[in-house]
């Protein structure tokens, strides 16, 4: 049997301040280490408040002190968040441990790729039970060359990366009746490759249908043909009847190589469908 280990261990960085009598200058941390968020999850960090000699310094809580993560693009140095720094208990404030959690929602909106994040402490004076002012703001710093700045990678997704569904819009138009058939104009849809080396037995499918106003018939296709991407036998797996329809969807199950949208439109247009 295999065993596999996994770890957990809290992420922690020290940051420095040379506000204090203490520093000297007897401890010189020559860079600071790369924090590396995920998204699809809570990412907390620890700042661990030092000075110069590699002590812990207090934060001040009597005194309305707060240690501020600030989250910065790396290409416009734009302010994306900034989050306060929690206490677990009064033991952190003494030992100048504070906890940012970057939530799972906060990261969703963010690409993968490198940002830069800085703290600062803030002194804050209450005005009422919902707002404050700042008295005054000190910059914290993460290396021995008075550095306030430091880099993040959002290195992707713990559940794997997402990727972009397939967009099908080019649907070629037949009029049987052109040529003297009774049949019903119908438009089908560029082929889609169904990857079936990537999948099971049991592969899901699902196809989002954007409409304008439709009514109509609408089906979908599948072919197993192994002709490269000319399938020239296709079978009818789902078929879906629209009303005035701006929205609709369908699952299919099974293993196919090829699949394509039959439609026979009545009112409205499809304008797109997303294959996933």
């Amino acid at each position: 049997m295999q065993t596999n280990s996994v770890y957990l261990y809290p992420n922690k960085i020290d940051v420095f301040t040379n506000v204090l009598d203490e520093w000297v200058g007897g401890y010189r941390k020559v860079y600071q280490r790369n924090l590396k968020f995920y998204r699809g999850v809570d990412n907390k960090v620890i700042l661990q408040l030092k000075n110069g000699d590699q002590k812990s310094v207090p934060l001040n809580v009597s005194n309305n002190e707060y240690i501020v993560f600030n989250l910065v693009s790396e290409d416009t140095k734009g302010l994306i968040l900034q989050k306060d720094g929690t206490l677990a208990n009064d033991s952190s404030a003494n030992k100048g441990q504070v906890t940012v959690t970057l939530t799972e929602a906060e990261l969703r909106a963010l690409e993968t790729g490198m940002y830069r994040y800085s703290a600062h402490v803030e002194i804050r004076e209450t005005v009422s039970a919902t707002e404050y002012k700042v008295v005054s703001k000190s910059p914290l710093y993460v290396d021995s060359q008075f550095g306030v700045i430091g880099t993040l990678e959002i290195a992707g997704d713990v559940l794997g990366d997402v990727h972009s569904s397939l967009v099908v819009d080019k649907f070629l138009y037949t009029n049987p009746q052109t040529q003297g058939e009774t049949q019903s104009k119908f438009y089908i849809s560029s082929i889609i490759d169904a990857y079936p080396l990537l999948g099971t037995s049991q592969s899901l499918h699902t196809f989002q249908l954007y409409c304008t106003d439709y009514s109509g018939i609408v089906t979908i296709q599948g072919s197993i043909d192994e002709q490269g991407a000319t399938p020239s036998t296709w079978v009818d797996i789902e078929t879906i009847t629209l009303d005035s329809a701006t929205l609709a969807y369908q699952n299919i199950t099974g293993k196919y190589n090829w699949f394509r949208i039959y439609h026979e439109p009545t009112a409205g247009t499809l304008d797109k469908v997303l294959y996933r």
